[in-house]
């Protein structure tokens, strides 16, 4: 099974904060905060579930499960508020 893809959503607009990115979808005034891990995970996007697991992995001490964990609640709550697309 190949792993879903993910790209930004097109209404999205980008803020950076520094310390944080601020997403803000332009059609539903949606707004999601992004901490450091959640940050290197968007900046790579357009990616796959496989490319963005791998990316935590090499960059953060995380266990494999924990990071499995930690990828599939953000891009859950970023499918939500309609930020990221899956193809």
């Amino acid at each position: 099974m190949d792993s879903p893809a993910y790209a930004p959503h097109a209404d999205v607009l980008v803020t950076d904060l520094q310390t944080e990115l601020v997403l803000l979808h332009t059609t539903s005034s949606e707004m999601y905060s992004l901490n450091e891990v959640a940050r290197t995970i968007w900046t790579r996007l357009p990616a796959t579930r496989a490319e963005l697991l791998a990316l935590l992995l090499e960059r953060y001490e995380v266990a494999p499960t924990q990071a499995e964990q930690d990828l599939s609640a953000l891009m859950a709550d970023l499918q939500r508020l309609n930020m990221v697309q899956e193809h």
